[in-house]
């Protein structure tokens, strides 16, 4: 990724993240990390305590470290892609939870049957 590509999110996701990320048992596990993170920071801002809030990066990454090590290796990119430095660590963040959606998405309008 050239630094001129680095300022668009947008194309990051399309072009670099989503690239990355094609192997369905890791983009499941992806899934899993995410939703697990959001539903952790909703318990603990209502139903446990705040504190919990504090695993989230380790709830929300570690699935997906753990993804890309198993079944979605890049040995040039490595697996903890959140300590690149040619994009915002953050973007990563973002992009699980857009990926999740659009999964989500796909799933509930059942796109991937008609896909078939």
């Amino acid at each position: 990724m050239t630094a001129q590509e680095n300022t668009d999110f947008l194309h990051f996701y399309r072009h670099a993240y989503w690239e990355e990320h094609q192997v369905p048992i890791n983009i499941a596990i992806h899934m899993a990390g995410t939703i697990a993170g959001v539903l952790l920071l909703i318990a603990s801002a209502t139903i446990i305590s705040g504190w919990w809030a504090l695993a989230f990066p380790v709830v929300h990454v570690l699935p997906g470290l753990i993804g890309h090590r198993l079944f979605e290796r890049a040995d040039e990119i490595g697996d903890a892609r959140i300590f690149r430095t040619d994009v915002p660590g953050w973007w990563f963040i973002v992009a699980n939870h857009m990926m999740t959606a659009r999964m989500l998405w796909n799933f509930v309008t059942l796109r991937w049957l008609r896909s078939q």
